[in-house]
């Protein structure tokens, strides 16, 4: 089965907790919802209530501090922002085409934590 892309944008088919359904999967044991009662993700539990398919279909994704984007993490609203701009069928490639031009997704993204650099490095790929 292939996974999802995550409500937050992080893309669970290539990330680095293999044992991870992701947060749209039926078992949501993704490890940031583990953080907080009730095992829930604050971005999975506002985009269900917006009955939206992940945060980049959100008007207020550039400015908000919901959940994974209040926590220092950059990566994840990088990749809502390239979503909303580009689609998840490009975001989608353009991981694989980073992956192949031996970029460490998502590891080397969170390592480089800034959203704009992180932009810069999808788009000059995509």
């Amino acid at each position: 089965m292939r996974k999802e892309i995550g409500y937050c944008g992080n893309h669970c088919e290539y990330c680095f907790f293999t044992e991870c359904g992701g947060c749209k999967s039926k078992n949501p044991s993704d490890s940031y919802a583990n953080l907080f009662d009730g095992k829930k993700c604050p971005n999975a539990v506002c985009c269900k209530k917006k009955n939206i398919n992940g945060c980049w279909q959100c008007d207020k994704v550039t400015t908000c501090n919901i959940g994974f984007f209040s926590s220092g993490e950059n990566d994840a609203k990088a990749y809502a922002l390239y979503i909303k701009k580009y689609g998840a069928e490009k975001y989608t490639k353009t991981i694989l085409s980073l992956i192949h031009k031996e970029y460490d997704y998502p590891k080397q993204f969170k390592e480089i934590n800034d959203t704009e650099k992180i932009l810069e490095i999808f788009e000059r790929e995509g």
